[in-house]
């Protein structure tokens, strides 16, 4: 929408009446937006009857935009926020696994105990258990677990398989003491 100086003027004028309705809300937009724009308006204004405010200056700021055109500023700084939050999300999760990290190449039990920890303070929001993950992950926790008992086990089978074997061959039956099928017997 371009302004001209009897436009601005008829803004001016209807200002002053006072009004009702829809012509009050018109006027008092044009009015702003005639205030935006005052450096064409002031332009405008030069030749018209009635002079510009004394508090009214010449010129705008270069982040004021005249009506129509495209912020640039309202896009740069949107495209900043945009990364700036891109950004804390990203430097929030590295952070939050940084428990993870480091007891990475522990023992199993050491990382299930600090990844449980790590998801409870991510699902929860206490972040106790974060910094309970912090403290565990700095602390070296020894292999706890079931010994193997398969060689123990396999030292004692080896001796009984052999005792068992010694004495299966002093009490074998002989092959005449052995209890046949009737259907092989001899008749």
């Amino acid at each position: 929408m371009r302004l001209t100086a009897t436009s601005l003027l008829a803004a001016g004028r209807l200002a002053e009446k006072p009004m009702r309705g829809r012509t009050a809300l018109s006027a008092i937009c044009l009015t702003i937006v005639s205030s935006i724009d005052i450096g064409r308006a002031h332009a405008a204004l030069a030749g018209a009857q009635s002079p510009m405010h004394p508090d009214a200056t010449g010129h705008l700021p270069p982040f004021i935009t005249s009506p129509g055109a495209t912020d640039t500023l309202m896009v740069v700084m949107a495209i900043v926020l945009v990364a700036a939050v891109l950004g804390a999300g990203v430097f929030f999760f590295w952070l939050h696994s940084l428990p993870e990290r480091w007891v990475h190449t522990s023992t199993k039990v050491h990382f299930d105990i600090v990844a449980v920890l790590a998801l409870l303070s991510l699902f929860t929001h206490i972040h106790l258990f974060w910094v309970a993950a912090l403290l565990i992950a700095l602390v070296p926790i020894p292999e706890i677990s079931m010994p193997d008992f398969s060689s123990l086990f396999g030292r004692i089978a080896t001796p009984l398989e052999k005792i068992a074997d010694a004495a299966g061959r002093q009490n074998r039956p002989s092959p005449s003491d052995v209890v046949q099928h009737p259907s092989n017997r001899e008749t």
